[in-house]
């Protein structure tokens, strides 16, 4: 059976683009290439061109690029692309690959022949001999090949498949774990879909004027690593810091966007994952602490009271001895802090449906604790949400925001694993913490919300999983704009945000590039966004 890929990106659609756009040629030619590449399998660029190979049957084994190209099914596309073939022993093992959103079909280059698996129709053709162009068209259920422009393959009616996830992508390389393949592309390039580059229009939301600036890289080769900002606007992401807006950055020591900054300067940051105590009930955390304004730290350790808590399995299949501390830490009115975890309580078994059943995962619980200390000790305050029916983890992953009245807005996932997502929702608390709202949806998706306050009074939310996005309040967080997507590309969709000069923002993100030889490589990067109230 053929193992393939999921879709990473989502983009929302454009109208159709009658130019040729190239994939490849010397290099990717686009910023929203993803790709599944395994360690058992190898790209190079080569003076004949990229020479891609897949000599494993082993499990995970593949090397395909592909991205999203937004075809209209009744307008069809068509991709050209030229190359020589070493090897090939199955379908989708040297393949290039279409998907409308509703059919897909994967032509795949033997030696000797030409084959759409899908559509059961194969031509005789030498593709080990020399280099040549072959082009796919499609359009409704139609599909036909050409090679150096004599049509070799009419799959008229037999473009039927249905769409793996739905995805309209096209791509290119070895696509199967269960198949071994090699060899050389000269070029990639298509014609038609509404594929769009982000940040090249900005979004039209009511009350609001979006714009965007430029993308800086923060912290090469690196997934996400998120952003905090210091009381006098400083921002760090990572051990790298700014004080003039992300013009310039420095060494410095790290905090992540869970930690808080006392009045007096003083820093405190828990840990992610907590462990039992001996006491029942009780479990501890690491904790950091600066009182030096973030130029050193020392390590210590944290205790939690949360009576009805247990341990789990998280969604790596790993166990974990107590809750989850995640990313929000906010100052209360009275001076104690805040603190949003997730994790399952003793009756808490619903098990997660998008993982498998041996893991025992079980669907989380948001709930928050209190310190009066500065952080040494920690009290179950309240649940904010537990509801198995709701989303496909219940709610996790929490964010909190305290505006300037003392309401405290709690945002929390509930979907994303699997690769399927369900609503991001909101509840608030105007009591401290105490009671909370019942959660409403705020946005269709929403893995690791991360929110801030303008000085404009807007307030801003950023999401994703497909995709990164932006949303935003202009009402205390009542009423929340339709959200956009800034950002497309391949993504763990973990973004943080905040304001670093008047009605400028900083989202903060990681996003996948590949080298001309087709290997991957993480950066974190920051985009700035202009946002005035109208």
């Amino acid at each position: 059976m053929i193992e393939c890929f999921l879709s990473a990106a989502f983009i929302i659609g454009a109208a159709a683009d009658d130019s040729w756009r190239s994939f490849y040629e010397q290099g990717f030619r686009l910023d929203q290439v993803a790709a599944w590449t395994s360690p058992l399998t190898s790209s190079q660029k080569t003076p004949e061109g990229l020479r891609i190979a897949d000599l494993s049957t082993e499990g995970g084994s593949g090397r395909l690029y592909y991205t999203d190209w937004q075809v209209d099914p009744r307008a069809g596309a068509s991709v050209e692309a030229r190359l020589k073939v070493d090897s090939c022993s199955s379908p989708w093992g040297v393949v290039l690959m279409v998907a409308d959103g509703v059919h897909e079909e994967g032509l795949t280059f033997f030696p000797d022949r030409l084959t759409l698996a899908m559509s059961n129709l194969t031509a005789a053709f030498d593709t080990r001999s020399a280099f040549h162009t072959y082009r796919i068209r499609i359009q409704g259920t139609d599909i036909q090949v050409w090679a150096d422009g004599k049509l070799l393959l009419d799959g008229t009616g037999k473009f039927t498949t249905p769409a793996h996830a739905n995805r309209n992508q096209v791509g290119f390389g070895c696509g199967s774990s269960t198949a071994t393949g090699e060899a050389v592309w000269q070029s990639v390039r298509f014609q038609g879909g509404g594929m769009q580059s982000p940040g090249v229009a900005s979004p039209r939301v009511p009350g609001l004027e979006i714009i965007y600036g430029a993308t800086q890289v923060i912290v090469p080769d690196a997934t996400y690593v998120s952003m905090f900002k210091f009381a006098d606007g400083r921002i760090c992401v990572d051990g790298r810091r700014s004080a003039d807006a992300g013009k310039t950055w420095q060494p410095g020591q790290a905090f992540h966007t869970g930690a808080y900054q006392f009045p007096d300067g003083e820093i405190v940051e828990l840990g992610f994952h907590s462990k039992a105590d001996q006491r029942e009930g009780y479990f501890t955390i690491p904790l950091t602490r600066s009182t030096d304004d973030g130029r050193t730290t020392r390590s210590d350790t944290a205790v939690l009271h949360i009576p009805d808590a247990s341990g789990g399995t998280g969604d790596d299949g790993k166990p974990y001895e107590g809750p989850l501390a995640d990313h929000a830490i906010v100052g209360l009115r009275d001076g104690s802090l805040l603190a949003a975890m997730y994790g399952q309580f003793k009756t808490d078994r619903v098990p997660v449906p998008t993982m498998p059943a041996e893991w025992q995962c079980f669907k989380y619980r948001t709930f928050v604790v209190r310190s009066t200390d500065r952080g040494k000790t920690w009290q179950y305050l309240s649940t904010v949400a537990y509801d198995p029916a709701i989303g496909l983890e219940s709610f996790c992953e929490a964010d909190l925001l305290v505006l300037p009245r003392g309401d405290v807005l709690c945002f929390m996932r509930t979907g994303g694993s699997g690769g399927t997502y369900t609503p991001l929702y909101l509840s608030r608390s105007s009591d401290d913490g105490k009671t909370w709202s019942k959660p409403a949806p705020i946005a269709d998706r929403g893995v690791w919300p991360s929110a801030c306050r303008m000085q404009s009074g807007i307030l801003v939310c950023t999401y994703g999983r497909p995709g990164n996005w932006l949303t935003f309040s202009l009402d205390e967080g009542r009423i929340w704009t339709a959200g956009h997507c800034f950002y497309t590309g391949p993504t763990t969709s973990y973004n943080s945000v905040e304001e670093i000069a008047p009605d400028t923002l900083l989202v903060v993100y990681d996003r996948q590039q590949l080298d001309d030889s087709g290997n991957p490589r993480r950066e974190t990067v920051g985009t700035t966004v202009t946002v005035k109230r109208k």
